[in-house]
């Protein structure tokens, strides 16, 4: 029965997945397997089954339908899904799960940066789109003096700043930190789990995307999910990646203590 199930989710990825993962994706040098991919270090099914659900949950309908790839993060610092990342491709009416790998989120505190200045070092909870003029395989942070190698920038601006904020890869050294809070806000990932999320982002959803509503009055860009519409209500597009980031402080129920 579990070889039967294996051979159908094989079955599943060769035909779903889009063309260029078929073909094998060309990152930076790096060839990626076109079979399914071998990222799913898992916590657990159940726990997958549950991250989908919460993610289904916490999306509108109007989300759902309009982007191909959504990014679910958890910044919680305790419980089974706590800092981890999980990668899903829609397909038809499902989700599928691509990845599932450790992550470092912000440390949720107030430190002294190299230079002395005073920073947050929070990763905000909220939904994201990534910023198609801010890619970069290689990058260091002015503020932290930190390589981002793979450096995806989330096209977020608060209080009519753009951030610094990034999913991207990680040192040696801060690969030993991750699944716990670890980084400066950003959301760290191994330097190999990057390039991977880098190519499949880049060479896969390009295109048109929706865009999230802005505040005026603050001058922010909404991250509590409110798309931006037309007069005449139609969704607002521009061109991007179809992929959604969603940042959650929860790290889901702990399963031994529902047991009791």
């Amino acid at each position: 029965m579990k070889s039967l199930l294996l051979s159908l989710t094989a079955a599943l990825w060769a035909v779903c997945v889009p063309p260029a993962f078929a073909a094998g994706l060309d990152a930076a040098g790096d060839t990626l397997s076109g079979t399914r991919p071998a990222g799913i270090d898992s916590v657990g099914a159940q726990i997958e089954r549950d991250v989908e659900s919460r993610l289904r949950d916490s999306l509108s309908p109007e989300m759902l339908q309009n982007f191909g790839l959504f990014i679910y993060v958890s910044k919680a610092a305790a419980g089974p899904w706590a800092q981890r990342m999980l990668v899903y491709q829609k397909v038809g009416e499902d989700l599928l799960l691509l990845y599932d790998w450790p992550v470092s989120t912000g440390r949720e505190t107030v430190e002294a940066s190299p230079s002395g200045t005073q920073l947050p070092t929070n990763t905000p909870a909220g939904y994201y789109e990534f910023d198609p003029k801010r890619f970069y395989t290689a990058y260091r942070s002015t503020q932290w003096d930190e390589d981002m190698p793979f450096a995806m920038f989330f096209n977020w601006i608060d209080h009519g700043s753009s951030t610094g904020l990034a999913i991207h890869g990680t040192s040696p050294e801060g690969e030993s930190l991750l699944g716990m809070r670890a980084s400066a806000g950003c959301v760290r990932l191994s330097k190999d789990n990057a390039r991977t999320l880098f190519a499949i982002v880049r060479d896969n959803f390009k295109g048109m995307a929706p865009k999230f509503a802005f505040d005026k009055h603050s001058g922010t860009l909404m991250n509590n999910g409110l798309l931006a519409h037309d007069p005449e209500g139609n969704l607002v597009r521009d061109a991007g990646y179809s992929v959604l980031i969603f940042v959650d402080d929860f790290g889901g129920q702990n399963l031994e203590a529902q047991a009791y």
